[in-house]
């Protein structure tokens, strides 16, 4: 009995005992036979991955991964530890420098016991190269107007046996900032060595050079071409360009205007800086009353005349441009303004955006007179009421009736008589217009001066609308509600 519980005791120490760690080691299995990259261009680069298997029980540690002889070929990565019964892979990158064969070896230092250093041999060829070709060398911009630009282009050949890698295209340092690609000029590009019809490969790059207002001299600069051509790395094409300076306008003062009025308009002070002369001139309206009618005499000469016109007040812009013999043309136009201030001490115009429809204006001697009774209401159909004493230079006119096209409908008073004035817009006429809606603007001028302006909507014929009193001397404007 004693016998039988002794040997069950060692046999339960026996199982309580640690399992054994031998056999728990890295094995380094690499690849089969050489590496070969194979053919790649001269220049051109090619990656190859190493396949590294561990086939032990333990982690395979890589203590160095190095390249005997490194330079064409380079060690990309490597890792560091490969766990048991994994691969990894080891890159190694081929450029080859010229048409010629290449060897190097890959040595492998681990804590594989059995094999703690293994080689690998690595084989490649260069064989093609490309051909870089510029042309042209130089682009030469001429002279460019000032306020303008001017693109070239240029083309980048491959005269090769092997398609050209164009690793960088810039501007080189100092090169002025009026130099500029149109396009893309995204690197690394490549060029083939032969185009689908069987030609040399090519690409076409477009540069702009563009003089900025103000600028002088000349302006140089290069761009760098760096390709995949062993012969040929890099390549500089120069740049370089003038300005032709734009003539500028010149307006001699207008000084002030009255309705009728002829005024002169003198452009000869304008002056091209480079001497390009010849300059031609034209003069445009760029703005003038609603309605007026004025032109220039000669709008191609360097002095000109305009007559304002003889019923309506207000602003008219002028401006002129000038170009040089060569064709240039100023940057910048020369414009002024001159005001057709009237000789009514109180004029009031009135307008509106629609072509159709007739808006009537009236002005009451008072704010009690009754709309359409002579004499105290001055409109279209008493246009010359007498309101003051008889023979005196105190009356109105109502100087303009605009039956359609916007207006404008003018009343004008030399010498007001003191009172208050009420004024009214009356719609008269939709004309058959489907939408007759009509915005209407009034501006009542006190010598000559817009002292007040105002705006409302009329929807349709019979609408009536009370603008405002303007009471006389004092000038004071009172909107009506």
């Amino acid at each position: 009995m004693k016998r039988a519980l002794v040997v069950t005791a060692l046999a339960l120490v026996a199982a309580c005992r640690p399992p054994s760690t031998v056999g728990v080691k890295p094995q380094l299995v690499p690849p089969t036979g050489d590496q070969d990259f194979g053919v790649v261009p001269v220049l051109n680069q090619k990656s190859l991955d190493i396949p590294i298997l561990n086939v032990g029980r333990g982690d395979l540690e890589l203590k160095s991964v190095t390249l005997k002889d490194p330079g064409i070929f380079t060690l990309v990565s490597a890792p560091s530890t490969i766990v048991a019964g994994e691969t990894a892979n080891v890159v190694v990158k081929f450029v080859p420098l010229k048409e010629q064969d290449y060897s190097d070896t890959l040595v492998l230092e681990s804590n594989d016991e059995a094999n703690p250093i293994i080689e690998v041999k690595l084989l490649g060829k260069g064989s093609t190269r490309a051909l870089m070709q510029v042309d042209p060398m130089v682009l030469d911009f001429g002279r460019v107007a000032e306020c303008s630009s001017v693109v070239k282009t240029f083309t980048i050949t491959n005269k090769g046996t092997a398609d050209l890698i164009v690793e960088e295209l810039s501007f080189t340092d100092g090169s002025s900032p009026a130099f500029a690609f149109v396009g893309s000029s995204k690197t690394p590009a490549i060029v083939k060595f032969k185009d689908p019809n069987g030609l040399p490969g090519k690409i076409q790059l477009t540069v702009k050079f563009t003089v900025a207002a103000g600028s002088m001299g000349a302006a140089m600069g290069s761009i760098k071409i760096r390709g995949t051509d062993p012969d040929n790395r890099e390549v500089l094409l120069m740049l370089k360009g003038d300005v032709n300076r734009a003539p500028v306008p010149v307006i001699a003062p207008l000084g002030n205007g009255a309705p009728g009025l002829t005024v002169t308009l003198d452009g000869s002070g304008s002056s091209d800086p480079d001497a390009d002369n010849p300059i031609t001139f034209k003069w445009t309206m760029r703005s003038k009353p609603l309605s007026s009618d004025t032109d220039f005499l000669a709008a191609t000469s360097a002095m000109t005349s305009m007559r304002l016109d003889p019923l309506v007040p207000g602003a008219y812009e002028v401006q002129l441009d000038v170009t040089d013999a060569l064709g240039v043309k100023n940057c910048q136009p020369a414009r002024a303004t001159v005001v057709a201030t009237p000789a009514q001490k109180l004029l009031v115009e009135m307008f509106w955006d629609n072509a159709k429809t007739d808006i009537d204006l009236h002005v009451l001697r008072t704010p009690t007179s009754k709309l359409g009774m002579a004499p105290d209401d001055a409109y279209y159909a008493n246009p010359a009421p007498e309101w003051g004493q008889i023979g005196a230079n105190d009356d109105p006119i109502f100087i303009r009736d605009a039956l359609t096209g916007y207006g404008p409908e003018l009343f004008g008073y030399v010498n007001p008589i003191d009172t208050t004035y009420r004024l009214v817009a009356e719609f008269a006429n939709e004309h058959l217009d489907p939408n007759p809606k009509s915005k209407v603007t009034v501006r009542i001028y006190l010598y000559g001066v817009v002292k007040g302006e105002f705006t409302r909507t009329l929807e349709k014929a019979g609408n009536r609308w009370i603008i405002a009193d303007v009471a006389w001397p004092s000038g004071d404007i009172t909107a009506q509600p």
